[in-house]
Parts: structure tokens; sequence; C-alpha cells
């Protein structure tokens, strides 16, 4: 029995090199596709999307590496994601969506519509990693490594980092689905480490000037985040034509911290369009 009043479907996609997994919330088109953050995976939208009114289908994909997808040996870079996205659309027969990212999948969803503007009718960017801070990010790399592994599901729960505003059943869901029993009765995360370091490298590199969106943009703050300043809020704003921005009382993992607040958000933008 579904705790969710609109449960998503899970089932896989063979693409080209990559068996991907994701979830599917039925509804009518046009779809709106969510990007999860690194070293996640789809289950971060459940919350938020229960709490939308809107009636369209949403997408939600496992990243290479990431939850139950394929977790190749390589390819963790932004072009290998992309080229896995674009994939996914054409396997799906999606020829324009609405797409939505959060941390690392704000990055993806950016440099997607830039790319390729024409499969993006809207975009909502969510406290994205546009420009990582070099120390913010050596901690997070050296935590995915340190912290992997678990005695129990109950200690795995309790460490789940960026948890802190998460609801009791947000933190019950989630672990649930984020964390896999090994024979040796300890509980891993469902990612692939060292392609979740790499990623996380990556951030640090800014991305200001492959920034070329001309789509309708929302860009989404946690407004306690450290890892999206509202100067890089600002800065990106200035990047897109016409963009709209909103902060939302979160902290980085905005859809986690306040999915009702998201959903509110995504109802009037995505419903405008």
């Amino acid at each position: 029995m579904s705790d969710f009043r609109r449960p998503a479907q899970s089932r896989r996609r063979p693409l080209p090199g990559l068996n991907a997994h994701l979830l599917d919330w039925p509804g009518d088109a046009p779809p709106v596709v969510l990007l999860h953050p690194n070293r996640t995976n789809a289950r971060v939208w459940d919350f938020m999307v229960d709490a939308s009114r809107l009636a369209n289908r949403f997408l939600a994909p496992d990243a290479r590496g990431h939850g139950l997808s394929d977790y190749p040996e390589t390819g963790y870079g932004y072009e290998d994601y992309l080229a896995d996205l674009r994939a996914l659309l054409m396997a799906e027969g999606l020829a324009r969506v609405h797409l939505v990212g959060a941390a690392t999948g704000g990055n993806l969803a950016l440099l997607l519509a830039s790319q390729a503007p024409e499969l993006v009718a809207s975009l909502t960017v969510v406290d994205p990693g546009v420009s990582l801070d070099p120390q913010l990010s050596a901690r997070v790399r050296e935590q995915m490594v340190r912290e992997f592994r678990f005695d129990s599901l109950a200690e795995a729960r309790s460490r789940m980092p960026f948890s802190h505003l998460w609801s009791e059943a947000m933190k019950n869901h989630y672990s649930r689905h984020s964390f896999v029993e090994e024979a040796d009765g300890r509980f891993a995360w469902r990612y692939h480490p060292p392609g979740a370091v790499a990623t996380e490298h990556l951030l640090e590199t800014p991305i200001w000037d492959r920034i070329r969106v001309t789509c309708p943009t929302l860009i989404v703050r946690g407004s306690a985040s450290e890892v999206f300043p509202r100067a890089n809020m600002q800065r990106l704003a200035a990047l897109i034509p016409a963009a709209q921005c909103a902060e939302v009382q979160a902290d980085h993992r905005v859809p986690q911290d306040n999915p009702a607040a998201l959903a509110a958000l995504l109802d009037d933008f995505i419903g405008a369009q």
C-alpha cells in the first residue's frame, strides 16, 4: 500500500551503455522531468510530486551511478550525464519538457537548456552548485567515502546528510529507498562512490560561461543554503532573460526540506506556461 496519494511507477529503460531506472507519475503532457542531486536518487521527489496540483506527467530518472540505475566504472562528467538525459528523452518519445533540477541536477538542467533549447519548454533550477566552494566540496567528497557503510539501517538513517530539516516521514521513506543491505549485514548507500566523488569535484569548476538559457526560468534557493549563496542566485538571474527568483525556507535539499513549498512554486510557474 503506497504512502502517497499519487504513487510513482518504478521501471527500467535501456539506454546506450546504461540500463536506467526511473520513476514515472502518469499525467497529461507536457511532462515534467526531475533531475536529482549528486549521491541521491529519484526518491528525493516523491513528497514534492505528491504535494503538487499539476496534472502533468512527472518523470524522475536515477542518474548513472545512483539509485537503481547501472553503476559504470567511468563516465561521470557533465557530457556523460547529458548524453544519458538526451537518450532518455528520445527513448521516452519526449520532444519538449518542463525541466526541473536540484543541486547537481540543476547544473545539468542549465546545461541542457543552454545546449538544446528546443527540448526545454521551461526550466526550474533549485539550489544548484554552479560554482561550488572548494572547501565545501572537499568536505563532502571526504564524507562520501568515510560515511558510506553503516552497521544498521537505523544508524544509516541517522547519518543522512542535509537531513536536519526533514520530517520523520521523509527520513523513513528516503532511508528505505537509499540503502542496500550487504552480505555482511551492513547497509551501504545506493550510489557509486568513485562516480559521486568525481561529480562533486566537477562542481568546483564554474559553468557561468556555458549558460545560454532563453526559455522561461525559475531559480529557487534554500534560504539557509551555503551551497548556493544569494549572490550566486542574483548572478545566475542576470544571465537569463526574465528569470524569476524565489527563496524557500529550507537548506540545500529543498525538495526534501520543504516539498510543499517547492510544489506550490512549481504549480504556479509551470501552470502559467
